[in-house]
């Protein structure tokens, strides 16, 4: 049983997510708390599994009591209820790197809440999940970078969802200002969120970094962030590659990293790198499978050292998987085999 401490200035608020977790067997709604101040007090006492806090409230905020809840129970899953607005995307950008796993945004009337069930549980059975770690084989020691080359400098797409803004962290800062490749990036993110991440990660990162545009040319040394609640894709435009945004029913994620990369695949064939990390569900599975068959490289990041291991595990299972990386060794990795152009 899933223990949930709700926190929220509201009671309207409270009594919806109240409501919504009460209807699956496997969440228990411990208790409530009004506010940061009350919350870090609540989870002295109750120590739960997962905590589903507000960010603006009185008294003490739910930044200010992030890292106090996170002292009072270090095991505590902390999932960010904010606001689906710009400043909620800041608000929350800034929670998840104070140790918030995950974040649900939350829709201007509280009436609608109730519509968001399903991802709310989803996000909350996720949260717990993080931590348990299946066992998965790390490495294929019978490959390495050296066993491939490109014609050129490839297109690299990265598939990732829950802990994505944490992971990223450590991947795109580190690479050098010279690196030739384009990244794009499906992050499973609202639409008026993904600007917001794609400036913050710009300001720590050496390569620029931008929310994807339609028809804009991708170009090496940028990273391209999928805008929310919608599809990347790329297309071939002459002797260049620009990028398109489209609408697809048949895809359970979105943005799809499995349409992405099977669109790096068709435009690019072997001159591609597809990388499956963080989070849940399966997406990416079916793009690295198309990657592998037009000749790219396919990379999954370890799912026991992943924030959320259900992507990355499920793309291991797949068989089309080059190499099995922890989040750090990604950028070392990526530096080494855009070398392998022309060789």
């Amino acid at each position: 049983m899933i223990r949930v401490l709700v926190v929220d200035d509201s009671p309207f608020v409270r009594a919806a997510i109240k409501k919504i977790l009460a209807d699956d067997e496997d969440i228990d709604v411990v208790g409530e708390a009004i506010d940061g101040e009350d919350a870090v007090e609540k989870v002295r006492t109750l120590k739960p599994d997962v905590v589903t806090l507000d960010v603006n409230m009185p008294v003490m905020d739910g930044l200010t009591a992030l890292p106090l809840i996170l002292r009072e129970c270090p095991d505590c899953r902390v999932v960010m209820i904010s606001a689906y607005t710009k400043d909620g995307a800041k608000e929350t950008i800034k929670a998840l790197e104070l140790g918030a796993v995950d974040f649900i945004a939350k829709p201007e009337s509280h009436k609608r809440l109730l519509e968001f069930k399903e991802e709310i549980i989803k996000k909350i059975k996720a949260s717990y999940e993080i931590g348990l770690k299946p066992e998965v084989k790390k490495k294929s020691p019978e490959k390495s970078p050296e066993d491939f080359s490109f014609s050129k400098p490839p297109v690299i797409a990265i598939g990732i969802s829950t802990g994505g803004p944490q992971t990223l962290s450590a991947v795109i800062p580190h690479l050098p200002k010279d690196f030739p490749s384009p990244i794009l990036i499906a992050i499973h993110m609202p639409d008026t969120f993904t600007a917001s991440f794609a400036e913050h990660l710009d300001r720590s990162a050496k390569i620029k970094v931008k929310e994807a545009q339609r028809g804009e040319k991708i170009e090496g040394g940028t990273v391209y962030i999928s805008k929310g609640r919608t599809n990347m894709v790329v297309r071939s435009k002459g002797s260049s590659i620009e990028v398109d945004y489209v609408q697809d029913d048949s895809v359970k994620f979105v943005p799809s990293a499995d349409l992405l990369m099977s669109s790096v695949a068709e435009t690019v064939g072997g001159d591609s790198v597809g990388i499956v990390m963080t989070g849940m569900g399966d997406d990416g599975s079916k793009g690295v499978v198309a990657i592998k068959n037009a000749g790219g490289i396919t990379v999954a990041e370890n799912p026991e050292t992943a924030v959320l291991w259900a992507m990355p595990k499920n793309a291991i299972a797949t068989g089309c998987i080059d190499f099995v990386l922890d989040k750090t060794e990604i950028a070392p990795f990526l530096i080494k085999i855009v070398d392998r152009v022309g060789v």
